[in-house]
């Protein structure tokens, strides 16, 4: 019983994880590093705070400007 629980918390965990860094441009195959722990979810977080998006690079600052309004 505890590996399923242990799955079920792998993909509500993994999956968000994987779609948020595919769509700010980053390889999604960064969200393994969530299996670290802690330095894993601090990386992960300080990528995404402090990180330039690969994903805003490609989009003109109009396109930008519209989603923040």
């Amino acid at each position: 019983m505890s590996v399923l629980i242990w799955l079920v918390c792998v993909v509500v965990v993994l999956f968000p994880a994987w779609r948020i860094l595919g769509r700010a441009g980053f390889s999604p195959v960064l969200s393994l590093l969530l299996f670290v722990p802690l330095l894993g979810w601090f990386g992960i977080l300080a990528l995404l705070a402090f990180g330039n998006w690969p994903a805003l690079r490609a989009r003109s600052r109009a396109d930008v400007a519209a989603t923040f309004e």
